[in-house]
């Protein structure tokens, strides 16, 4: 078998998601099992690790996966209005929209209290907290995407 264009953008959009959706799930287990810990100080160094990996491994990966599934959409056999795909453009617009316009900001908002208050502040420990609540709910569309990705509903 020869590997067409086609077949090599699914391969890599394939490992962007694997990037984007299996750092998540590594992120979150680190993140509750330090927040059990109950070691404030480092619940607020993992928010600034996950920051860090957010927007240097996650941004770039999510978009390069973006570009990918619109390229094979363009090539493929697909179509934009097929529910499935919309379904995954809207979760991503959601993933994107969350993570520009409140995991990024909220992550500001905890370093300035952090700066004053001190990191192991109970303002800072509730904000990471609900950070990573916010982050559960981001998890879950990604997985939800993932799902429609393979099983195509409404084909």
């Amino acid at each position: 078998m020869v590997a067409t264009l086609y077949n090599w953008l699914l391969f890599f959009h394939i490992l962007m998601a694997v990037v984007w959706v299996g750092g998540n799930v590594a992120l979150q287990i680190l993140g509750t099992r330090i927040y059990r810990a109950g070691n404030r100080e480092r619940l607020y160094e993992v928010a600034g690790d996950f920051e860090f990996i957010g927007t240097r491994v996650f941004v770039p990966a999510s978009l390069l996966l973006l570009g990918l599934g619109i390229w094979m959409v363009v090539i493929g056999p697909w179509n934009f209005g097929m529910t499935w795909i919309d379904l995954g453009l809207a979760m991503f617009a959601y993933s994107f929209v969350s993570g520009a316009f409140y995991l990024g900001p909220q992550l500001t908002r905890v370093k300035a209290i952090a700066a004053t208050e001190g990191t192991g502040s109970e303002q800072v420990t509730v904000l990471v907290r609900r950070l990573f609540v916010v982050s559960r709910v981001e998890l879950t569309f990604l997985v939800l995407i993932v799902m429609d990705m393979v099983l195509k509903p409404f084909l």
